[in-house]
């Protein structure tokens, strides 16, 4: 960590709509959850659940694997859901979601991370959303490179429309259609599909910055971690490894690898041909790297270039093979 890096940050200051609205939105959402479970009809309660799976895929799969790390090419209708899915979840445009986190990768566990993590879960869960972003945020995110998020035709147009495409996307339509189509209370609709499923993929994008708390084994612990919580949580080393290379598309959100539902729903839109260039890493190009390292006295910031210079190019290797059959 510089010097640069260890100098104290003014934090950003309290936005008091962002705290009233929170807590309503808890107090809402969290009777939503009672009018879900004991006066909602069934078909409402599918659909709910739909709605947050559709949603919870333009956050993971959308903004934080293909737009914010480049882990993948889409076809230009799959970006066109992956938007519309990001809107319906009401996290704001995909552009600022991505510089947020973009920073939050650069200066991760620093004083400029806007979601510090040595702060603790309190802070870069709730604290840090509900603030104005830090004093020196702009100038720290003049050296994110943005090019791909700012070209993207996809992204600028959420980003242009945002607002009209949330109410219609995001309240309306989702809001109206229990009680249009198989006669829900409106009511119901407006805790459950309003307030209900706001507050799960609202909590689910905050996860994204302060799930380490939850999932990530600290560097004192041993896997399995000696506590009984292992029967509910699954802690490991993954989120580490989404630090070190963030670029791999096998790396999920909530400390699992190569499973768990985001990661088997972009398996199953690879095998009908919606997506390609996964960027991965492979076990010997790990042990390869490591190698460099201990022989060649090299940094680990320069093994890591290696593997993802490796990663990119069998990337492309993969590409071509599978354009060539």
């Amino acid at each position: 960590m510089s010097e640069v890096e260890k100098t104290p940050e003014k934090d950003g200051e309290i936005q008091w709509h962002w705290v009233l609205w929170t807590i309503h939105l808890y107090m809402l959402g969290s009777y939503g959850v009672y009018t879900l479970l004991a006066n909602a009809m069934w078909i409402t309660v599918f659909f709910a659940i739909f709605i947050i799976f559709i949603g919870g895929l333009g956050i993971t799969i959308g903004a934080h694997r293909l737009w914010a790390h480049q882990s993948y090419e889409a076809q230009w209708y799959i970006k066109l859901f992956l938007m519309i899915s990001h809107t319906l979840a009401g996290v704001g445009p995909i552009h600022d979601w991505v510089l947020d986190h973009r920073v939050h990768h650069k200066y991760y566990g620093t004083n400029k991370d806007p979601f510090n993590y040595n702060r603790g879960f309190l802070y870069s869960h709730l604290i840090a959303n509900i603030k104005s972003k830090p004093a020196d945020f702009e100038k720290n995110s003049k050296i994110i490179d943005m090019r791909d998020i700012e070209t993207d035709g996809y992204v600028w147009f959420q980003r242009t429309f945002y607002w009209p495409l949330f109410i219609i996307v995001g309240l309306l339509l989702p809001i109206n259609a229990p009680a249009e189509y198989w006669g829900e209370s409106i009511g119901h609709s407006v805790l459950v599909l309003g307030f209900f499923r706001l507050l799960i993929l609202r909590n689910m994008c905050w996860l994204i910055h302060s799930g380490g708390h939850i999932w990530a084994l600290q560097p004192h612990e041993k896997f399995p971690p000696d506590h009984t919580l292992v029967f509910l949580i699954s802690k490991s080393y993954w989120h580490h490894y989404h630090y070190l290379l963030p670029f791999d598309w096998k790396c999920g959100e909530f400390g699992s690898y190569d499973q768990g539902i985001a990661t088997n729903t972009l398996k199953i839109l690879h095998v009908f041909g919606a997506v390609s260039g996964m960027k991965t890493v492979s076990s010997t190009n790990v042990r390869e790297a490591l190698y460099k390292a201990t022989s060649k006295n090299k940094s680990l910031s320069e093994t890591l270039e290696e593997i993802k210079a490796a990663a990119e190019l069998e990337t492309v290797k993969t590409k071509l093979q599978y354009q060539h059959h």
